[in-house]
């Protein structure tokens, strides 16, 4: 037994040696695919892709990069066939690639709308690194689990064919040699703790960091909904520092105080359930000089997906409010933002739905402008009242403006449509087109006074043709309205310029 410990030391040190191999193998794998497939063609032509489905350059690329690093740790993976190095090197991969670029541009200045400077939050952007990082060692594991199991049932089954092998005739040639040295059992050395000790304990540690590991990893992943939601940049800058004095307006009223946001609740009788909303006060609003004061009321509906509080995520709409009152651009006015989602894995449309089982109109025209101005000093006058929104918003705005002009004076669609889509309408072709603000407006001579802001994005479709459209037929009925066009995609980041100009093109009567 003296004679074979040796021998089986030096086979493990030979096996140590094969497992550093393939270590090395599997790192320098993924990092010499990466610094292939991570260059500008390769990730442009997949961000091209996804751009092409609907979404903006920003999320693309986002998206892109970490399809790129799962590809990267499945063919390290394959190749060596060891995860921890596979997806230390995707990682570093993905640092250089992408997150590296990602932190030069967001440290680049960054302005709103009126060219005022929004400052970088360094903690802000610290923890989005770090829910980037999350999530490409997230895609790292996942292509590496894919590349070792691709290899364990298409390359390892002949490798180990060999191997078997190889490893018989090793074993019957070092028995026999050994053997015709001296007697001894086998069996009983190659089954000594000591020689399995280190070995054993080393895989244990491995496997409870890569638990704890994993376990962190998806903690932070998360937390990424708002990358994807709206924006990878968003959240990162903070609200220009501007005061009164800046403004440059002498004769604008100066607010004192500073506005607040507020999530409110009210009891729907059309709907049959109690429905959040979201409300920006004006700086004035809680101060002794406001008490006595009534303020106009911009409702704004958000898009499909979504939710109530996503206006003032995505598109600063309390941010652009406080920088233009703070200017004396505009005056101070209530936001109203509520909850439009109808049941489960179904858009509202912000319509009454074909069955009636949803009134999302209904709730909006009566139960919510009713309780907001019970509640809230507002100006009840559809001259004081605006209705605006994005996408389904955009189109919910639309459509409720020219059903109601009794109600709303105005209404703001930004990257909307102008005819009705989805289920919700059901299969009558009449309710559909009593549901499309490109065919009521023709019959709703009401409507041909109201004011009308429209935007659209030159990349967004079918949007933008749609918005084209509607616009034509304003022309021929000779409605006026603005029309805002900016350079872009369907985006947070083109809403959130156009709401800003919208809110200073607002004017109340």
């Amino acid at each position: 037994m003296n004679k074979l410990q040796p021998r089986l030391r030096k086979l493990f040190k030979r096996i140590e040696l094969l497992q550093l191999l393939r270590y090395t193998a599997s790192l320098i794998a993924a990092l010499l695919s990466g610094l292939f497939l991570f260059t500008n063609a390769t990730l442009g032509t997949i961000a091209s892709s996804i751009i092409d489905v609907g979404l903006d350059p920003l999320r693309s690329q986002l998206i892109a990069a970490l399809i790129m690093t799962a590809l990267v740790a499945l063919i390290g993976a394959l190749i060596g066939r060891r995860k921890a190095a596979t997806i230390l090197g995707a990682a570093l991969v993905f640092c250089l690639g992408y997150l590296k670029g990602f932190i030069n541009l967001e440290r680049q200045p960054v302005y709103d709308p009126g060219g005022h400077l929004e400052p970088l939050q360094a903690n802000a952007l610290f923890n989005t690194s770090l829910i980037m990082l999350a999530l490409a060692l997230l895609s790292a594991f996942i292509g590496s689990a894919v590349g070792v199991a691709t290899g364990e049932s298409v390359i390892d089954p002949p490798l180990h064919t060999l191997q078997r092998g190889f490893m018989l005739l090793w074993r019957r040639w070092e028995v026999r040699r050994l053997r015709q040295r001296g007697a001894f059992d086998i069996d009983e050395a190659a089954t000594q703790p000591g020689l399995f000790a280190r070995t054993n304990l080393g895989r244990s540690l491995s496997q409870w960091a890569g638990a704890i590991a994993i376990i962190l990893i998806l903690v932070f992943a998360l937390r990424s909904g708002d990358l994807f939601i709206f924006s990878p940049d968003v959240g990162l800058h903070a609200a220009p520092h501007i005061t009164a004095s800046k403004s440059g307006d002498k004769n604008a009223e100066k607010s004192i105080g500073v506005s607040s946001i507020k999530q409110d609740y009210v009891k729907s009788k059309a709907l049959g359930a109690t429905k959040p909303f979201e409300v920006y006060l004006p700086p004035s609003y809680n101060t002794p000089q406001g008490k006595i004061k009534h303020y106009p009321v911009l409702y704004l509906l958000h898009g499909s997906p979504g939710k109530d509080i996503d206006w003032l995520t995505g598109g600063k709409a309390g941010q652009s409010t406080d920088t233009l009152i703070t200017t004396g651009k505009i005056p101070e006015l209530i936001l109203v933002m509520p909850d439009g989602n109808g049941k489960p894995g179904r858009t509202s449309e912000w319509g009454d739905s074909y069955n009636k089982k949803q009134p999302i109109e209904k709730y909006i025209t009566t139960d919510l402008v009713d309780y907001v101005d019970q509640h809230y000093r507002t100006i009840p006058d559809p001259s004081q009242r605006a209705i605006g929104g994005l996408s389904m918003g955009g189109f919910g705005a639309a459509n409720i403006a020219i059903h109601h002009p009794d109600i709303f004076g105005t209404f703001i669609s930004l990257g909307g449509y102008y005819y009705a889509e989805g289920s919700v309408w059901g299969s009558d072709p009449t309710y559909r087109l009593d549901n499309s603000p490109a065919y009521t407006i023709l019959s709703t001579p009401r409507a041909r006074k109201l004011h009308i802001y429209l935007g659209a994005a030159t990349k967004d479709q079918p949007y933008y043709n749609d918005t084209l459209g509607f616009m034509k037929q304003l022309d021929k009925l000779k409605i006026p309205y603005h029309f805002d066009l900016q350079k872009g995609y369907h985006s947070w980041g083109i809403w959130a310029t156009q709401m800003y100009n919208a809110l200073g093109w607002l004017k109340w009567d």
